[in-house]
């Protein structure tokens, strides 16, 4: 650990205009020639192919600055024991940071971009699992919803304006529909949909979910919305047991 990271002042070196320079020539190097040619890494023991990711997310990822928030709650708050249903999966990172570290051996996972969810399974086979997957988006009612993909996978969302890539049509489920697909009674949900949250009828979760961890996402869908979502799951029973950078974890007895 640096003394920067430990929190204390930073030393003289660090204040120097030859340390801002030789940092900037470091990253502007580190996204010039390194960053394009790294195919797979490694965080927390998971093996994940980023070969077609952009240098930001390698970044990022290579750095273990993703998903800090999921991964820690997930560490501290759900057990072996659990049975997950994870909405939104993108790359598999989380799923298969709680089948391989924390040992959840139930585990279902949503994603709605295809390309994303091909991704995803060939992340899973990157570590020596099959994964329960279904590509499909999470509405309000069940049927067909348009998609908007960023740049980035983590820009897909149903929220108009959300990113300015291009949008697909892609099959739609409730919450009830897909936790009545599902092959066990649900302890737990993770979500992180983009704003798709808001399309959400959480009175529709069954009464074996016990834990939830989700992100919510005020820039798209306005303070007002995350605030009765939050309302609205406190009614249903939930505490609000920790909250940080907008990643919530509820809990209720």
């Amino acid at each position: 650990m640096t003394t920067s990271e430990a929190g204390a002042s930073p030393s003289l070196w660090q204040r120097s205009l030859l340390y801002f320079w030789w940092e900037n020539f470091r990253t502007r190097w580190r996204f010039k020639f390194v960053l394009p040619k790294l195919t797979h890494v490694t965080l927390e023991g998971v093996q994940l192919d980023v070969s077609t990711l952009s240098s930001v997310m390698k970044n990022n990822l290579s750095l273990g600055r993703y998903e800090t928030q999921e991964r820690t709650l997930a560490q501290k708050y759900l057990t072996p024991d659990d049975a997950v249903l994870e909405i939104g999966g993108a790359i598999g990172f989380i799923g298969l940071f709680c089948q391989l570290r924390v040992g959840i051996k139930r585990y279902t996972t949503v994603e709605a971009n295809p390309n994303t969810a091909k991704l995803l399974e060939k992340n899973y086979a990157l570590n020596g699992l099959m994964p329960v997957l279904w590509n499909v988006a999470v509405a309000g009612d069940d049927g067909e919803v348009t998609l908007n993909i960023g740049n980035e996978f983590w820009e897909n969302s149903l929220v108009t304006g959300a990113n300015s890539g291009r949008s697909v049509k892609v099959p739609a489920a409730s919450l009830a529909t897909l936790c009545g697909r599902l092959a066990y009674l649900p302890t737990a949900l993770i979500m992180d949909v983009e704003g798709a949250e808001q399309f959400v009828n959480f009175r529709q979760l069954p009464a074996s979910v016990k834990k939830i961890i989700v992100e919510l996402h005020p820039a798209f869908i306005g303070h007002a919305r995350t605030y009765q979502i939050v309302a609205d799951l406190i009614n249903l029973g939930f505490r609000v047991e920790q909250e940080h950078g907008g990643t919530f974890l509820f809990l209720r007895a």
